[in-house]
């Protein structure tokens, strides 16, 4: 069986791209991308010596959740993971299930 991983999952809306970001998502996500990562440290420590993957596919993540392999969740904030209170509470639930630890970086 693999090990599990750390996912971190970053996501922006179009409606949060600024004037310096232009019509290109990388920018903010890598901004994103570094707090989470620096979040991820800062909260366990030396047990991020655990395989980081960083998810910028929904589906990609939900996908490595089903087969077991994500250990922890770091997102911006939980209503990343979704478009709509239903879908949020779906894979929160899933998360619980599947006994996945989620880290957010706001309340």
């Amino acid at each position: 069986m693999e090990e599990k991983i750390n996912a971190v999952y970053v996501m922006v809306r179009r409606d949060e791209l600024t004037a310096e970001d232009g019509c290109s998502y990388e920018r903010p996500l890598a901004l994103q991308e570094r707090a989470c990562l620096d979040f991820l440290k800062a909260t366990v420590g030396e047990e991020t010596n655990t395989r980081i993957q960083i998810y910028r596919r929904r589906a990609d993540l939900l996908k490595d959740m089903d087969r077991h392999l994500v250990k922890r969740l770091v997102v911006e904030s939980a209503d990343r993971l979704g478009a709509t209170p239903q879908e949020i509470e779906g894979i929160l639930f899933e998360l619980k299930m599947e006994q996945v630890e989620l880290l957010t970086l706001q309340p």
